[in-house]
């Protein structure tokens, strides 16, 4: 089935005030360390290690427990809306695609929508681990598709990490599973969709897909009652999965990788975004990267690193863009598109 005509806005992002450097956050997991002096220069050494390979040198993190993710979310819907000189009025569509919630239900889209000041708007979540803001993306297409009196879609994601954060590392072992966690930021991200082309400029989709593989649903996880856990040496292994399917998916449009100008992708270290355009080919410095920026911001990295990119850098008509993001799980999911300069 070919995509209805559809274009993806500029995005809009937001951020928690507070703004953490590697320095904090090694400050943080010692003041929780309980084990012997001698053992943590080997702590703080492994925790340096892994900050080095994934360039990790700043990221923002709430530290208000009472935040809302709502309302980082909202901030992110307005700025969006600002970007792209949209009226709320015209929003039938609300789908939050975040991994973190404070609550089972009802939907946080429920609590966005009506922050935003709407009276009746279809709204509901997505989640699916970091490609949850890419996956409601693809929801969205389908509901524009299907119902013809919908207008415009927004889907947001609000990633706030809250008490799901742990520094409680007593020994290096405990970096085999926390390690990941102390890289992660806190974000919200916004696009807006709609049949018609943004007057700042926008992607035309020109593709969209999904790949699931399920049996490793247990590498990655963050409880209920408890905090991330991820087997990361093993989970980044599964990269190996990406190029393969990337390529054909690309072929499938009749493009080759050394066609796309932009590799847009999900930032959970900068090392793996780079092997992925090499394993396909593709000059590394056609990728945009923001891991040093703000850390593993999850399901909102694709829309904050397009942010980077659209402020440092005005595409060419026609450039083609590929946003893509893998999460725990394990799944992918690959957004193809062609920049429509502003009208």
């Amino acid at each position: 089935m070919s995509l209805p005509e559809l274009y993806l806005s500029r995005p809009g992002v937001a951020f928690p005030a507070t703004r953490v450097d590697n320095a904090e956050i090694i400050r943080r997991v010692r003041e929780q360390y309980r084990g012997a002096e001698e053992d943590w220069p080997s702590i703080e050494s492994g925790i340096e290690h892994v900050f080095g390979l994934c360039k990790t040198k700043e990221r923002y993190l709430e530290s208000d427990p009472r935040a809302r993710i709502a309302d980082q979310a909202v901030a992110a819907a307005k700025h969006c809306l600002e970007q792209n000189g949209a009226s709320l009025d015209e929003v039938d569509l609300i789908i939050n695609g975040s991994i973190a919630r404070q609550y089972f239900e009802p939907a946080t889209a429920m609590e966005i929508s009506a922050k935003l000041g709407l009276k009746r708007c279809h709204a509901f979540d997505v989640t699916a681990a970091c490609v949850s803001h890419l996956e409601a993306l693809q929801v969205a297409v389908a509901y524009l598709a299907l119902r013809k009196d919908y207008r415009t879609a927004l889907v947001v994601t609000s990633e706030l990490t809250g008490r799901f954060l742990s520094y409680d590392i007593q020994s290096v072992k405990d970096l085999y599973t926390k390690s990941a966690g102390l890289t992660i930021g806190n974000a919200a991200a916004c696009f807006l969709l709609r049949s018609k082309p943004w007057p700042r400029g926008s992607l035309r989709l020109r593709g969209i897909d999904t790949y699931t593989a399920p049996g490793h649903w247990e590498l990655c996880q963050v409880p209920i009652d408890g905090t991330f856990v991820s087997a990361s040496v093993e989970l980044m292994r599964l990269g190996k999965l990406i190029p393969p399917w990337l390529t054909n998916k690309l072929s499938a449009l009749g493009w080759a990788p050394t066609d796309v100008a932009h590799y847009v992708f999900h930032q959970p270290s900068e090392i793996m975004v780079r092997k992925v355009l090499e394993d396909i080919g593709v000059d590394p410095a056609r990728g945009v990267y923001t891991h040093s920026l703000y850390g593993n911001t999850a399901s909102a990295s694709v829309g904050v690193t397009l942010n980077k990119l659209l402020e440092d850098h005005t595409p060419n008509p026609g450039d083609k863009f590929v946003l893509g993001s893998a999460a725990a799980g394990y799944s992918m999911v690959f957004v193809a598109g062609e920049w429509v300069p502003a009208q």
